[in-house]
């Protein structure tokens, strides 16, 4: 009796589908979870080791320092020797970002069921948030041999959670776009606005990178001179590098500058209208910040948001011939664009210790940028849509050279077909030519050329006589 319950047992539970991950996903969950933390671990680890033997120092404080470094690629504020540090670099986080929406990108497809797309999201957010706990555990044992104090855990699990969930979502919406958007009914005008927005915020990220691209060109003395504070060429290399990392920071303060908003260091802040001077820090990267009162000349940055509205509005009255439809479309990218023009001024700010507040007034910051674009824009979509709608001059030239068929009778259509007649023509063809238009039904009246015709043949004389061949008979003719 138990052998047969045992063995209902074993079929119901073969018939049962699996709810586990099957081992070929099991790896890629693995891959997903793991992957780009231990790539930035690794990293980090090479740089600590690196910078550790360069200034002669002991291997101490080596776990401390990786663990710092994971906090700061996930932006979480630090506390080093008293001295808080707010401000991190945005390039490590976007980059971080970048690597974690391609492999989520590459670990689904469109037919992709939804139970492994639950565990690709799921597995890109346990990995880091493991790797997150252990740091914090190594920063609060490392505390008592160096001077880095353990981040608050609530805040560091949130910023990396964040940072992954952003990033994994991306790539699930790139990897999934068609079952997401189009198999789930999305309004066409939905769709129609993602190329507009990302043409939007790439036109606006390299009117920024333009503008510190030329501050920097002008300012170029102060730079080196900043460079060349590092004394040996670790010191150079070391500002060099914090420079690039930092390079996001101070786009996006430039852009923020560019909207009419201000970005402030401290005690010294920057704006298009004015200036005001502070101590900063020897970093070479902040040699773009002008060292003079404010310049008319400064006007021009509002080339940058203008420029960016003008081909929005554009973009969007190609898509839609109705202004109103348009119109709207401007209005919500727009938002959109200054919402994460706020996300990311509040990201690239922080406390710098002794320094002060570095940050950029992001409310006003995405309130401009969503007011030029959406002005700006609505006004570049009603010209196009409005140009577009005017209607093309006919061309007549080309058609009345050329003869109307419909004018001509079907009569003369076909004489003007019928092939010229050859010059050796006999005159019998031509009687036989009237006789044909002459027989006409009888309730027509006859045509009067081919009576004229007929009349013409009839008048002719006719002198011949039929005269019967002589016989015998008759004798010889007289």
């Amino acid at each position: 009796m138990s052998d047969l319950l045992n063995r209902e047992t074993r079929r119901a539970a073969a018939r049962t589908p699996s709810t586990g991950p099957t081992p070929d996903q099991s790896r890629v969950l693995a891959g997903v979870a793991f992957k780009t933390s231990g790539l930035v671990v690794v990293i980090a680890t090479t740089l600590a080791l690196v910078t550790l033997v360069s200034v002669n120092s002991d291997l101490t404080g080596t776990l401390g320092a990786i663990a710092g470094s994971w906090f700061a690629v996930h932006l979480v504020p630090l506390s080093i020797g008293g001295t808080s540090l707010g401000v991190a670099p945005l390039l490590p986080a976007l980059i971080v970002g970048w690597s974690v929406a391609r492999t989520v990108h590459r670990a689904v497809d469109i037919d992709t069921d939804g139970r492994m797309v639950r565990w690709v999201f799921a597995a890109s957010l346990a990995g880091p948030l493991a790797v997150t706990a252990i740091a914090l555990a190594v920063a609060q044992d490392a505390s008592t041999v160096i001077g880095l104090s353990s981040p608050n855990a609530l805040v560091a699990f949130s910023w990396v959670a964040g940072v992954h969930a952003a990033a994994s979502g991306t790539g699930l919406l790139l990897a999934r776009w068609d079952s997401v958007v189009i198999r789930r009914g999305l309004p066409e005008w939905v769709r129609a606005l993602v190329a507009p927005f990302v043409r939007a915020i790439s036109m606006f990220a390299a009117g920024g990178a333009a503008v510190v691209l030329i501050a920097l060109l002008v300012s170029w003395e102060t730079a080196g001179a900043l460079v060349e504070s590092g004394r040996d060429v670790v010191g150079m290399l070391g500002l060099t590098v914090l420079s690039v990392l930092y390079l996001p920071n101070v786009l996006i303060g430039a852009l923020a500058v560019a909207t009419g908003s201000s970005a402030g260091f401290g005690d010294a802040s920057v704006s298009l209208f004015s200036t005001t001077g502070g101590p900063l820090p020897p970093l070479p990267i902040l040699a773009v910040l002008p060292e003079g009162s404010a310049q008319t000349i400064w006007i021009v940055m509002l080339v940058v948001p203008i420029g960016v509205g003008l081909l929005l509005g554009r973009d969007c009255a190609i898509r839609s011939a109705d202004i109103q439809v348009a119109v709207s479309s401007v209005w919500v990218v727009a938002a959109a664009t200054g919402a994460l023009a706020a996300l990311f001024g509040y990201a690239a700010g922080g406390n710098l210790g002794t320094f002060g507040t570095v940050e950029v007034t992001e409310w006003s910051f995405g309130l401009l940028t969503f007011a030029w674009l959406g002005v700006v824009g609505s006004a570049s979509a009603a010209v196009t849509v409005w140009r577009r709608a005017e209607p093309e001059p006919i061309q007549d030239e080309p058609i009345a050279s050329e003869p109307v068929a419909a004018a001509v009778p079907t009569a003369e259509l076909a004489i003007e077909a019928a092939p010229d007649e050859p010059a050796d023509v006999e005159p019998v063809e031509e009687v036989v030519e009237a006789e044909v238009v002459n027989d006409v039904p009888a309730e027509m009246p006859p045509a009067e050329e081919p009576e004229a015709t007929v009349q013409t043949v009839a008048d002719e004389p006719l002198d011949a006589e039929v005269v019967a061949p002589p016989t015998d008979q008759d004798g010889p003719a007289r």
